[in-house]
């Protein structure tokens, strides 16, 4: 009966290490019993207007009736990515015909009616359309889909960017996640708690782009409990104990 308790017991042990509490994998947690139904955080402002470095895809039609060489690029089969102009320091763009031209600290709406106004001497009723196809965020470790990341918006939140990978695995660790982020020369590197809601407030809640998440494991996982086959394990107690069982 005493050896009965002892595999009990470990088979109880057993079951609860392959096990992942429920307070390691939900996002943005409050304290239930402070935290209101309802909150509001402040955090950054979200960044829409032009920068030095960002990519701008740019499609320019008229109303004229023959092709030139602006309405050219508007082809349906062109990869926008190789029809994007890059904002140099200056916060500017070379385009044809018109030539370097300021877009920086403007909406994009505001940068297709300047271009438009440039465009109007050389096209009937020109049309310009314009957005960043410029983010790019690099996903690692325990998600379920790793990679590269396009974006054709400037913002995106952590978030966000981890649901195209298909969300975190149960075994990655939301509580220490790594954002390494690059600006110019300068490299840092962040640790995140996902399942905290002052995420909101971290100035890191909105990624930019070129940043690289990583998702590290869990302290199970690195042990290989997720490879233990724990199936196997409890048939071979169970049967062990219903054989012992009989010729007792």
């Amino acid at each position: 009966m005493k050896n009965q308790n002892i595999i009990i017991i470990f088979i109880y042990f057993l079951t609860l290490s392959s096990c992942v509490p429920t307070s390691r994998l939900a996002y943005v947690q409050s304290d239930a019993d402070k935290a209101p139904h309802e909150m509001v955080f402040s955090g950054q402002p979200i960044d829409e207007l032009i920068r030095p470095g960002d990519e701008i895809y740019v499609r320019i039609s008229s109303a004229d009736e023959q092709a030139t060489a602006f309405t050219a690029e508007a082809q349906r089969n062109i990869n926008p990515n190789f029809m994007s102009y890059t904002v140099n320091k200056e916060g500017a763009v070379k385009l044809p015909f018109i030539g370097r031209i300021s877009l920086q600290n403007l909406t994009l709406e505001q940068a297709s009616d300047k271009v438009e106004a440039a465009l109007s001497q050389y096209l009937y009723l020109p049309s310009v359309y314009m957005r960043f196809i410029n983010t790019r965020v690099t996903l690692l470790g325990e998600v379920n889909v790793p990679g590269v990341y396009m974006f054709d918006y400037k913002n995106i939140n952590i978030l966000q960017a981890i649901g195209y990978a298909r969300d975190v695995t149960d075994f990655g660790n939301r509580r220490n996640v790594l954002l390494i982020r690059e600006d110019g020369i300068q490299r840092s590197k962040h640790y995140i708690d996902l399942t905290s809601d002052e995420l909101f407030k971290s100035e890191f809640y909105t990624i930019q782009s070129g940043d690289i998440i990583y998702i590290e494991p869990l302290g199970r996982k690195v042990w290989g409990l997720t490879t233990v086959p724990y199936n196997l394990i409890l048939t071979v107690i169970t049967t062990g104990l219903v054989v012992f069982n009989f010729f007792n």
